[in-house]
């Protein structure tokens, strides 16, 4: 509706999240920054919380973007209202445990779950256990995981878990029957608000991503003012700042001032919108238990490690629908999303669709179709029931792949075929569902699990949980650069792709030198990837993609 008025390209505030936009505070990078240290030293039990809106999923999906997949095997939960048995038949099916579901008992689970860790453990692999929404754990299944943290060697805990929910999280660890637990707890965290400087650079970044180039468009005083209303909440600042928008495009603004983020409070009426004073003086709170032999001092000089390498990942922020709403619009439509709710029956019914579906079925169709987008020849593929054994598949037949983890907006910004991983309510084994076409709101799937072949992307995130395989080919056979100073043909291929990709000073050295470890970071935070100076997968990925690489996409099923 405004953007033609302001100049923009699109809209900067949705809620809906999109790569493109993510900004990322001094409380993201910090946070992120104490989980890996508390994960790479082994230290057990880490936990993440904050208010809804304040960014947790950022934290998270940046943190699980630095777990290569060559040193680490990581599960998530998402669903951790389980009791305990079920939380160990979950963490099995994550790990792709095999267990006798016959003979189901917590004695059995936990040595199976044992000797799957000892063996990782020699594979020199560091296993980690995700919890979302752990606010909604039962205390018997917290301290089911607790004793999960007993499995341990002389030395080391056998799998690292980290806790990620609402503040109400913090008050389940005050309990007295959790006292364990929380004497455990190595790393916590409290992830706090905005402050005001990150507010305001938040909102400039998501105007200039959108389009604005013409100065300043929200003046000093409503930046102000939208810090004090909404406590530097970015879900909060979205809705206010999207409304003021529309409050200053009702009376032909150029720009919006503090009186239109005053009336977009005003209409809308949301209590936690109030000024928040008693917020601002909030800061996060570390409460650091570290193992023997860890002392504080290391620690400090840890983060400050960590800032000069720049380790930022770019990544969702949360998972709301993006209301559509005029400028007189009620609250109630403020927080409802437009589309219709998708009926219980229609999500089994597609579920059962799926099921029909032999393992071989889906990923044999999924895999073929993938091949085809590619202009590959099909080839046999072996038996696969899991995504370590689809890429490995993959691997052997000629392709590279990206690991996904996230929701559809990430997926699609990625705008390439890819395979989705399906798991089922009490059905064993996954399916593969391959994503080939984008169009509008509508998604279409190899194999078909509706007569047309198509169904809305609402549904597909509803049976899709988020994890996905991006084949691709590695068209010049780069090898992983990660060392400063490496030098050989790899290099030269970088070098020579980033050159077609960024028309900055020349880089012809055929060295892994700081002005070609600044130029892969600034192509890295330009697509929204961790800017940690390495060229993987991803990197590689949109490295060919930007050059002109015949790659198919999404959006026409065909080739870019």
């Amino acid at each position: 509706m405004y953007l033609k008025q302001f100049g923009l390209n699109e809209k900067p505030f949705h809620i809906t999240p999109n790569p493109r936009f993510i900004f990322l505070s001094k409380n993201h990078k910090e946070a992120f920054a104490h989980l890996l240290y508390g994960i790479q030293q082994r230290v057990g039990f880490l936990s993440l919380t904050g208010e809804v809106g304040t960014g947790k999923t950022t934290v998270l999906r940046t943190l699980l973007q630095q777990l290569e997949e060559s040193e680490y095997r990581v599960a998530l939960v998402f669903n951790p209202c389980l009791t305990d048995i079920e939380l160990l038949q979950s963490i099995h099916r994550e790990f792709d445990i095999k267990f006798d579901a016959e003979q189901l008992n917590l004695v059995s689970l936990h040595d199976s779950l044992n000797k799957f860790l000892l063996t990782q453990r020699e594979a020199g692999k560091t296993v980690v256990l995700v919890v979302d929404e752990a606010q909604n754990l039962d205390p018997s299944v917290l301290e089911q995981l607790r004793l999960l943290s007993n499995l341990e060697t002389e030395t080391e805990k056998l799998i690292q878990m980290v806790l990620v929910g609402q503040p109400e999280l913090d008050e389940l660890f005050t309990r007295h029957d959790l006292r364990q637990l929380r004497q455990r707890l190595a790393v916590r965290y409290q992830l706090a608000p905005m402050d005001s400087e990150d507010t305001c650079r938040y909102i400039q970044h998501r105007v200039r991503i959108a389009g604005w180039q013409n100065g300043t468009l929200f003046t000093d005083k409503a930046l102000e003012r939208v810090y004090r209303s909404t406590g530097g909440t970015p879900r909060l600042i979205n809705i206010l700042c999207d409304r003021a928008m529309l409050v200053a495009y009702s009376h032909d603004a150029r720009s919006v001032t503090h009186q239109d983020i005053a009336a977009a409070q005003k209409e809308l009426g949301n209590k936690e919108l109030r000024v928040r004073s008693k917020l601002l003086p909030v800061v996060a709170f570390v409460t650091l238990a570290f193992v023997a032999g860890f002392a504080g001092s290391q620690f400090l000089n840890y983060l400050q490690a960590q800032n000069k390498r720049i380790w930022i990942s770019h990544s969702q922020v949360e998972t709301l629908p993006e209301p559509t709403i005029s400028a007189a619009a009620p609250v109630a439509q403020v927080q409802a999303a437009v589309q219709t709710p998708v009926s219980g029956e229609r999500i089994q019914q597609l579920q059962q669709a799926i099921a029909d579906l032999s393992i071989d079925q889906t990923v044999t169709q999924a895999y073929r179709a993938t091949a085809v987008l590619w202009n590959q020849r099909p080839k046999q593929l072996p038996a696969i029931h899991n995504r370590y054994a689809l890429k490995s598949a993959l691997k052997n037949i000629g392709f590279n792949t990206v690991d996904f983890q996230g929701n559809f907006a990430g997926l699609a910004a990625m705008n390439a075929p890819s395979i989705l991983e399906i798991i089922l309510p009490n059905v064993d084994g996954k399916r593969f569902l391959a994503l080939v076409e984008v169009l509008d709101d509508q998604v279409r799937t190899v194999p078909a699990i509706t007569t047309s072949g198509w169904l809305t992307t609402q549904e597909l995130q509803l049976i899709w949980f988020g994890r996905a395989t991006l084949p691709y080919i590695n068209f010049e056979k780069i090898r992983m650069v990660d060392r400063p100073d490496q030098t050989g043909s790899d290099i030269v291929k970088v070098q020579r792709l980033l050159q077609q990709v960024d028309t900055g000073k020349p880089l012809d050295s055929g060295i892994y030198d700081r002005q070609t470890i600044e130029a892969v970071t600034r192509f890295q935070i330009n697509h929204q990837l961790a800017p940690d100076g390495r060229v993987g997968p991803q990197t590689l990925f949109w490295l060919y993609k930007e050059s002109g690489r015949e790659m198919p996409q999404l959006e026409s099923g065909g080739a870019s």
